[in-house]
């Protein structure tokens, strides 16, 4: 069995590309380092690196050997990390679905605020389909959208919360013809191209869709995502115009104008709907209260 240490040198070497550099970083000498891949090289039975003027290259053996073993590295660490649950004993998770906006605006100083209070607590953080979507399973925390007219989606063993209604904006390229408008009404948008910010077809998915109905014209839609991201970079691109939530046009990149939406103006309503099954936790009910402020001052 090769010894892992050596092993570890010799991963160094490589990525390092000379024994010097590789004494340096791990705080060897070049005679230690030297002797392990000496060693090392004796035990693969195999020839690791060649001399090249007065250092060494790997050769295509040891190139390998270095990045096979990777697997081996990552591997011994997961059974650090286990070995180090069960000597603490299990490690409390929390598992939260939302939207991407939600994601990137609202959960960052959430899993902070709620780490820095419980720093036992592991987070994993997914992007929820549909609520309705057959690949949907609930997490123990989901934030999603609702369309207001419809009726509230429930979840069986789940606590519901509305946190907060939000508009819709209407975004164009930098140099489309309504980029200046103070505001445009959605009978002006008939004749446009329209980028689809949710292909899920899910309740709220229907927000901007109802919306251009009340108008009195079906959206034709050029392209869609249920990446917001990728919805604006084909806005910039001028594929067509889109209608987005306040919460998902707070970093507009280059080549993007948002406009006040009006008669009507698309809404949706976000929601929090919590398990029944960790609610009594403290670090959910304070994940529960920072998700709630922050959808509060949004």
């Amino acid at each position: 069995m090769l010894d892992t240490h050596r092993l570890a040198i010799w991963r160094a070497v490589v990525a390092s590309g000379s024994v010097q550099q590789a004494a340096a970083n791990l705080r060897y000498t070049p005679a230690t380092i030297s002797q392990h891949i000496i060693r090392l090289q004796k035990d693969v039975g195999l020839p690791l690196y060649e001399r090249n003027g007065r250092g060494i290259a790997p050769t295509p053996v040891g190139v390998r050997l270095a990045e096979e073993s990777g697997e081996v590295f990552s591997s011994l660490q997961r059974l650090e990390a286990t070995l180090g649950d069960l000597r603490r004993g299990p490690r409390p998770r929390l598992e939260i679905g939302c939207f991407s906006s939600a994601a990137k605006e609202w959960i960052p100083t959430i899993v902070s605020s709620v780490v820095s209070e419980f720093p036992t607590v592991q987070f994993e953080i997914s992007l929820s389909p549909a609520t309705d979507a057959e690949d949907w399973s609930p997490h123990d925390l989901e934030i999603h959208s609702e369309e207001p007219s419809l009726p509230p989606r429930t979840i069986p063993g789940f606590r519901r919360q509305v946190l907060t209604e939000e508009g819709y904006q209407l975004v164009v390229a930098s140099d489309h013809r309504l980029a200046d408008a103070e505001a445009v009404s959605m009978s002006q948008l008939s004749d446009e191209a329209w980028v689809d910010a949710d292909i899920s077809n899910s309740p709220a998915a229907l927000i901007v869709s109802r919306a251009c109905n009340a108008a009195g014209y079906e959206p034709s839609f050029a392209a869609g995502s249920d990446d917001h991201y990728a919805v604006l970079a084909m806005v910039a691109a001028g594929v067509g115009v889109s209608a987005l939530p306040s919460l998902a046009i707070r970093d507009l990149p280059n080549g993007v104008t948002a406009v006040p939406l009006v008669d009507p103006t698309p809404r949706r309503r976000i929601v929090l709907q919590t398990r029944e099954a960790v609610h009594h936790y403290p670090y959910v009910r304070t994940a529960e209260t920072l998700i709630r402020a922050r959808a509060q001052t949004a």
